[in-house]
């Protein structure tokens, strides 16, 4: 046995008729069907005919009542197509025609044309839901595109945006074939197909389906097996190629204070729209004398430094990272630096730098005032830094 993709549409019966006979004529004879490929058996060859004859019901069962009528007119019954068409066929040079009635081919092949134009517009619209969709959840995580976050899930729309646009194409090409159909009957001429058969055929939907499905497993798959992991590494594993404020130097700007780091981790991220990314983040305890006791405090502080690919994602992108807080523009020529933001509230202060296409997040949970060290953080933006090699 041998088994070949379908190379036709289904609905051109006469390239899947000429098909048929073409297999055979290199001695590969029809067997059966099995989803989108036809099994052959492998004999001498044979000048075989085929025909196709539309079901009524789309289902696996054939009543004898229907073949009957054509092995009494020399057509064997050889297999089912896809739940929709009777495949016979005839060795005879000049083959009897086949007992089926143009009345009753014309009314099945109408109603199956409604049926191929709701698919048509089924699958039309699925295009739309997953474009509308995939455009609104690139407005809502505008931010988390950019940076990477939302990459995979990114792919997996525009996969599936792809696949239903070669179902709806598929659809209409089967509403035309069917409709070309209707139009021979009218007509009485069955015009040949413009198509050539080929068993070389390269289904891409099938591809495309199965990377649809390795895109969303994707993050569960890597996460479990610790390839996609975001975790925080060690600042002596790692380096950044530019200086910047610790949180020792905030805390300790008062002499009397004592100062216990309790941890710094640098995290480095890359994305096609954001190449340069670190995250430094410090945790600190402080010791200091008030009213005569001992008092003692948490800080931490994270600093978030973006460098895209191109500046004009910069305003959106920085816009969309102060969603969540209430920011007040900050008004300093002395920065040299295009915007500077700011929210303030008990107990953390957040920062907002932006300069070209780099951009600096301060988040500060803590009791100093870090905006005395705003010139120092808006170095940072000031020139590019690429990314070293770990």
């Amino acid at each position: 046995m041998e088994k070949r993709l379908i190379p036709v549409n289904i609905f051109d019966t006469v390239a899947m008729e000429q098909w048929l006979s073409q297999m055979a004529d290199e001695g590969l004879i029809l067997d059966s069907f099995t989803g989108k490929k036809a099994k052959f058996k492998d004999e001498c060859c044979q000048k075989l005919k085929y025909r196709l004859i539309l079901k009524e019901v789309e289902d696996e069962v054939v009543p004898s009542t229907v073949i009957e009528p054509f092995e009494e007119k020399g057509w064997n019954f050889v297999a089912v197509l896809q739940r929709t068409f009777y495949v016979f066929s005839n060795s005879d040079e000049y083959p009897n025609p086949i007992p089926y009635s143009k009345e009753e081919e014309r009314r099945l092949y109408e109603e199956l044309e409604k049926k191929k134009r709701n698919s048509m517009w089924l699958a039309g619209a699925g295009v739309i839901f997953f474009l509308g969709a995939q455009l609104a959840i690139l407005y809502m995580s505008f931010d988390d595109y950019i940076l990477g976050s939302e990459e995979y899930r990114g792919y997996a729309f525009i996969i599936a945006i792809i696949i239903y646009t070669m179902q709806s194409i598929r659809e209409y090409r089967s509403y035309v074939l069917i409709k070309k159909k209707l139009e021979g009957m009218d007509s009485g001429v069955e015009e040949d197909s413009p198509y050539i058969p080929t068993t070389k055929w390269i289904r891409a939907e099938t591809v495309l389906n199965f990377f649809a499905f390795a895109v969303l497993f994707i993050p569960i798959i890597t996460e479990g097996v610790g390839l996609y992991n975001y975790d925080k590494v060690d600042s002596a594993k790692i380096s950044v190629p530019f200086s910047y404020v610790t949180l020792e130097e905030i805390e300790t700007e008062k002499p009397e204070m004592e100062y216990w780091n309790e941890g710094t981790y640098i995290d480095t991220r890359t994305s096609l729209l954001a190449p340069i990314q670190y995250e430094i983040e410090e945790y600190g305890r402080t010791n200091y004398v008030l009213n005569g006791k001992m008092q003692r405090g948490d800080a931490h502080i994270r600093l978030t430094y973006i460098e895209l690919r191109y500046e004009a994602l910069a305003n959106g992108l920085l816009q969309k990272m102060m969603r969540l807080y209430h920011t007040t523009k900050f008004e300093e020529e002395d920065l040299d630096v295009d915007q500077v933001w700011i929210a303030e509230s008990v107990g953390d202060t957040k920062i907002y730098l932006q300069k070209d296409n780099r951009i600096l997040e301060v988040m500060y949970w803590g009791e100093r005032d870090i905006l005395s060290h705003l010139n120092e953080f808006s170095l940072m933006v000031q020139e590019s830094h690429p990314a070293e090699s770990v």
